[in-house]
């Protein structure tokens, strides 16, 4: 198992770095994973220089051992995505939800749309499989509040710290009548995509 952060490069600029790198620290932490902050550095920098024109997509994954690997690549335009809901189940482990590792079953699906939105035996909307959520109601912005039950994502975070997101919990039943009654709108929001269109398939 690994852990790894996805981040946006763009004019060889990682925006919310500092978010990536304190999630990364911290979970390592809570993992038991050797963290090398120079490591990191070193690669950042590495990184910034040889990407510095364009935007691009970039994974970068540490092992137990601290050793860093990435992937590259071309960052593509799309922004509007579709989702269903899934719910989830009670046999994930905490740390597998709330760390951002290599270990993903618990998000796999059969890509009848995009992405999948996350909710729990209670009904708690939580997250989509590669982001969280933002709902809008009333022009003003909601994304559920953290229980130890999803991914935080630096995008959520960034947000929050600026007083754009406020945190409230959605039931299931009342997301899908809200939906319907055309009350809400959706968004994905994640540090690559940043904001993106959801389309709900009930």
């Amino acid at each position: 198992m690994q852990l790894f952060e996805t981040m946006r490069l763009e004019a060889g600029v990682f925006p919310r770095l500092s978010y990536h790198k304190n999630r990364m620290k911290t979970s390592c932490q809570q993992l038991g994973f050797d963290f090398n902050e120079i490591s990191w550095d070193a690669l950042v920098y590495k990184l910034v220089e040889t990407y510095s024109v364009g935007a691009f997509r970039v994974k970068i994954l540490v092992d137990a051992n601290g050793t860093f690997d990435y992937v590259v690549a071309e960052l593509t335009t799309k922004v509007n995505f579709t989702a269903k809901l899934i719910q989830t189940s009670n046999n994930t482990s905490e740390s597998v939800i709330v760390n951002k590792t290599t270990d993903r079953a618990h998000l796999d699906h059969n890509h009848e749309t995009d992405i999948i939105l996350l909710y729990d035996v209670e009904g708690k909307i939580l997250e989509f499989d590669i982001g969280n959520i933002m709902i809008k109601e009333e022009n003003q912005y909601y994304t559920p509040k953290y229980n130890h039950d999803f991914l935080r994502g630096c995008m959520r975070q960034s947000l929050i710290e600026k007083g754009v997101l406020q945190q409230k919990d959605y039931d299931v039943e009342e997301f899908k009548q809200k939906l319907q009654l055309e009350k809400i709108q959706v968004f994905l929001i994640n540090s690559l995509r940043e904001v993106a269109d959801v389309e709900i398939y009930l």
